[in-house]
């Protein structure tokens, strides 16, 4: 291809090689996911998808595996779900399994039957491994071929972008404010938005780079109105050197890059926009979620077993007798007088619980069978 265009086209020479081979792949491994909003004919929605891409991405962090795991468990559960109709019911199914074959494809061993109970997914390890078998038979799976996903391009551009800023002596900078850590997170959770998983990974991945880049600038931006509000204290020529040196100003001259870039990939201004928008609007969400303070409560659910466990009350077993709720009235004419006691007419009928009645007709006493009590 021809970079004459660009405008550091010694350095990306060999990446665009590996750009270009990316590209070819791309649409091989692009889901186009119809899902519906709400269900209908008891069909999978799209937030029944997105809630298991969360799960997903928990599953990540709690075995401490690379991104790579999660990417290509959300490619292989979006494909299958555009080539597949599936119920709800096997969704927990699909994706769990998704993620044990891209675990097994990234050389991480993962125990089935306690990958099966940290994801409550309602199946079992020989569930999952049939629906693993369903999955690699529908879509043609080879374990020896490396997925192309949004992951691939995003890493790619961010060793273009860096060479790039090297070559315009910004490298040092472009290190200090790009954090491919952060970076991975927030495509993270555009991965997670069913509203996304149809579009081109290169632009998903061109305009999340370019959108942490803008909100870099305008974070430097701002320190630089400060700086040089203190400049022009000092007078004139300070302010104007400090203009000079500005930053963000600096990280600027990278915009024809990723422009080229976007010629690169043939992305259309109108499709690169409208994906701006949609990811711009995840992204929102996502700095507002960093700001308040997490307030999930945990929920533990636990099976019948382990809950007697925890708690043993099945063995405290009433034994006192049922009372009949349709129990004969007693007669008005006897009437409760309570029970006596005295030192000497303690008795074992006490002890027993055995109360007294005194009969108005004839002036004696009558023991009155009452349930015992204890």
């Amino acid at each position: 291809m021809d970079t004459s265009g660009s405008p550091v086209p010694d350095a990306i020479h060999p990446l665009v090689e590996q750009l270009q081979e990316a590209l070819v792949l791309e649409t091989k491994y692009q889901p186009n996911l119809q899902l519906p909003i709400t269900t209908q004919n008891d069909e999978i929605t799209i937030g029944a998808r997105d809630g298991s891409a969360h799960v997903l991405r928990c599953l990540k962090v709690w075995y401490d595996l690379p991104s790579d795991v999660f990417f290509i468990a959300i490619n292989l559960m979006d494909r299958f779900l555009t080539k597949m109709k599936a119920r709800p019911k096997h969704m927990a199914c699909i994706s769990v399994s998704s993620f044990h074959i891209a675990a097994v494809q990234m050389a991480q061993s993962l125990d089935a039957d306690h990958l099966v109970s940290i994801s409550q997914c309602k199946c079992t390890g020989g569930d999952l491994k049939r629906m693993s078998e369903v999955i690699r038979n529908k879509l043609g799976w080879d374990s020896g071929v490396q997925v192309v996903t949004a992951l691939t391009f995003l890493r790619l551009f961010n060793v273009m972008f860096h060479a790039a800023a090297g070559q315009l002596g910004l490298a040092d900078l472009y290190a200090n404010i790009v954090k491919e850590s952060e970076l991975l997170l927030r495509l993270e959770m555009v991965a997670c938005d069913g509203n996304c998983a149809s579009l081109r990974p290169s632009e998903v991945a061109l305009v999340l780079l370019c959108t942490y880049l803008d909100s870099a600038v305008n974070r430097l931006d701002s320190n630089a109105d400060a700086t040089m509000s203190l400049a022009g204290i000092a007078g004139p020529s300070t302010s104007n050197s400090t203009v000079a040196a500005n930053p963000a100003h600096q990280m600027l001259r990278l915009v024809d890059f990723a422009a080229e870039l976007q010629k690169i990939c043939k992305i259309p201004d109108e499709s690169f926009y409208r994906t701006h928008e949609l990811v711009g609007a995840i992204l929102s969400k996502y700095n507002a979620q960093e700001q308040t303070p997490h307030r999930q409560r945990l929920v533990w659910r636990l099976s019948s077993r382990t809950a007697r466990l925890l708690r043993p009350t099945d063995k405290f077993t009433s034994v006192l007798p049922a009372i009949a709720e349709h129990a004969p009235i007693p007669s008005p004419s006897r009437i409760r007088c309570g029970s006596i006691s005295s030192s000497s007419s303690w008795s074992s009928e006490e002890e027993i619980g055995i109360d007294w009645d005194m009969d108005s007709t004839d002036g004696i006493l009558h023991p009155i069978d009452w349930p015992i009590q204890c």
